[in-house]
């Protein structure tokens, strides 16, 4: 894809930021189809190496039913980084929220967690920047990005402004009053199979019934 010029006032690069789940998989998809508009002009999909393998099936499923292309972007492997005595990079933190015991044996608590900025945004928001040219410059005070989020109505409360004047975000799903279950009964209306869940298989952040699941 060619490095677009960056002029303020035209239209920002609409991008989708593909977590390969439900909710983005239905969005990409009706993207796709013309029932969200305007057409993206691509999908990002920040791979923590730690998805379980329907998942990357799933992903190699999606790509060739998109009119538009999907870039796979990786920090590294967030699995060998849970094993690594301490944080490597500028400003990182133990990378999951884990449960952990004190050195006496007893319950620490829930540790805080940088996984989804240090191998979901940064790597994302680095693709963006090479996508529109500002490897390396600064960034302008205007929007040159769209981004969709795949956030449906039942999600609302986790909408959040952009933090970057570059940026600017947009939840398709949200402005059309799907629910996760809108996304999967437009799914099967189409005849396409139930996305899975997307989630590092270690996360802790998982029901009963999904650990079950793995």
């Amino acid at each position: 894809m060619p490095t677009p010029t960056i002029v303020e006032g035209r239209s920002p690069m609409h991008v989708i930021s593909l977590g390969a789940g439900v909710q983005s998989s239905t969005m990409a998809l009706m993207a796709s189809a013309g029932e969200l508009t305007p057409m993206p002009d691509c999908a990002i999909f920040a791979d923590t190496q730690g998805e379980p393998k329907a998942v990357y099936d799933w992903l190699d499923w999606l790509e060739p039913h998109l009119r538009f292309p999907v870039y796979r972007v990786t920090a590294g492997s967030l699995l060998a980084a849970i094993g690594a005595k301490r944080p490597h990079g500028r400003f990182r933190k133990v990378p999951i929220p884990a449960f952990v015991l004190n050195p006496d044996g007893k319950k620490g608590g829930l540790l805080n967690r940088s996984c989804t900025q240090d191998y979901k945004i940064r790597p994302i928001n680095k693709k963006l920047r090479e996508l529109v040219g500002l490897t390396r410059k600064r960034s302008p005070k205007y929007p040159v990005v769209e981004q969709w989020l795949g956030i449906s109505i039942d999600e609302a409360t986790r909408m959040k402004p952009s933090r970057f004047s570059w940026i600017e975000m947009r939840w398709p799903l949200v402005k059309v009053r799907f629910s996760r279950h809108s996304c999967l009964m437009w799914m099967a209306k189409h005849n396409y199979p139930e996305p899975p869940k997307s989630a590092c298989f270690f996360c802790p952040y998982q029901s009963a019934g999904r650990w079950r699941s793995l």
